[in-house]
């Protein structure tokens, strides 16, 4: 019988260290139902894993050391799902010639130094999805991409540099998810969900996206405040804010952690500080304009894969002739910013557990209200929320990849039915939960006093 079992998890074992591979080294972004038929057989035998951990058939090193193995078994794949990378390493390349990414567009610097030997950058603006936009990497982000181009003119090992970085963030993560299970008396396994989920792996270690250091983070906040350590997670929450914006909508909430006089000093002189020392190398001269023009940009005319922001501009195609992003996008950001001010307001923090959940639901309000939602932008609520009883970004994690269909032909184009049927599942989700924690008193308690 035991045999059996070990043959058993051997196979799952194997199919997902098969599938991941395939969709990190063979499948194209543009076979589409080859790389959702591998990322399915992964999921589902990432479902069988954790159901083996719930049960303890699976141990919590076992789990560890398979997802450590997952990810550098993608080491050396090119990035296949994305092409941000080319920009990551256009702006690390400026950064290391003593230029700034903020201040030419990619193009015009191309047409700048046409008459010198930059056959690398010139590959580098080629490859990249953004030659006509400034760049929208904050500062922090421009080191990791510095660092990775100090390997040279070289996009395999520039490629190489940067995973090592991001697989040596995942390994933060999992001590920072560990270190907070304990504290907090849950299970082993929560671990597992984060470590193992194949989402996380094919669009941190695979297609380099920075969601994990946003993570580490967020985690290290968490764990710090745990501790008592108040400037070091303010410290680490600027950092996360350094890599991606997004993390500041947490301002509130750790506004509200910081209730005693000294305490609101603490968070104000050194939460201002080391959000200085992360954004001030904009201030130098006006890179924060071409940062910030960027950043409007992104806002109000891109849209990918979103849920509140289409379903208003089918309604509004009844009315008017025109797209109305230019006007529902910041609406919409309005909408976010005054509901996470008020979740943030009244709801209960009486502890980590709490500050926690509430950081899940202020992201779920967040990624709701957007017009682009990408996959991997999920990933740091999801990593989040394992901590939690709230299920919506797990589900969320199956189902998001749903959206790359729309690249298989030459253009792209969503479907309108994989945004249905993604949507439909999230916001069952959002529903059942929301029931479960207002209706059975889990740690969230809307709205108490």
């Amino acid at each position: 019988m035991k045999e059996n079992f070990r043959i058993k998890q051997f196979i799952v074992l194997g199919a997902f260290f098969l599938a991941l591979g395939l969709m990190g080294y063979i499948f194209p972004r543009q076979d589409f139902f080859s790389n959702l038929t591998a990322f399915g057989f992964a999921f589902c035998a990432y479902l069988l894993l954790i159901q083996s951990a719930q049960r303890g058939d699976f141990s919590l090193k076992k789990g560890i050391v398979v997802g450590i193995v997952v990810r550098v078994l993608l080491l050396f794949a090119i990035p296949a799902l994305s092409d941000d990378f080319y920009r990551f390493f256009f702006d690390g390349h400026l950064v290391l010639e003593g230029y700034n990414p903020y201040k030419l567009l990619p193009k015009d610097w191309i047409l700048i130094h046409g008459n010198e030997e930059i056959p690398f950058l010139k590959r580098l603006e080629e490859g990249m999805n953004s030659p006509a936009y400034y760049s929208v990497y904050p500062p922090l982000h421009q080191l990791f991409f510095g660092i990775a181009a100090l390997s040279g003119q070289s996009l395999f090992w520039n490629i190489f540099v940067l995973r090592l970085i991001l697989i040596g963030f995942e390994g933060l993560n999992f001590y920072l998810l560990y270190r907070l299970v304990k504290q907090w008396n849950l299970d082993e396994y929560k671990v597992l969900l984060y470590a193992l989920n194949p989402l996380v792996i094919i669009e941190l270690a695979g297609n380099l996206h920075f969601e994990g250091m946003v993570l580490t983070g967020m985690l290290a906040t968490l764990f710090l405040l745990e501790k008592g350590k108040s400037k070091f997670a303010l410290a680490s929450w600027a950092a996360a804010v350094g890599i991606k914006l997004s993390p500041l909508m947490f301002g509130f909430l750790l506004l509200r952690k910081f209730q005693q006089l000294k305490e609101l000093k603490i968070f104000f002189i050194w939460g201002a500080f080391f959000l200085f020392l992360v954004f001030g190398v904009l201030l130098l001269d006006d890179s924060y304009l071409n940062f910030w023009k960027s950043f409007r940009l992104y806002q109000s005319r891109f849209e990918f894969n979103a849920s509140l922001y289409y379903l208003i501009r089918w309604v509004s195609g009844f009315f008017m002739d025109y797209n109305p992003i230019v006007y529902v996008g910041p609406f919409l950001n309005a909408l976010a910013f005054l509901l996470i001010f008020g979740l943030s307001l009244f709801h209960r923090l009486k502890s980590g557990k709490d500050l926690v959940n509430a950081m899940v639901w202020v992201y779920l309000i967040y990624l709701l209200m957007q017009t682009v939602v990408h996959p991997w932008y999920i990933i740091p609520a999801f990593g989040l929320s394992v901590l939690t009883g709230n299920r919506v970004f797990l589900v969320w994690t199956g189902l998001v990849f749903l959206s790359y269909g729309a690249y298989q032909g030459g253009e792209v184009e969503e479907k309108w039915y994989s945004l249905i049927i993604q949507y439909a599942f999230v916001f069952l989700t959002i529903v059942l939960d929301w029931k479960k924690c207002v209706y059975r008193n889990s740690a969230f308690k809307t709205f108490e006093p």
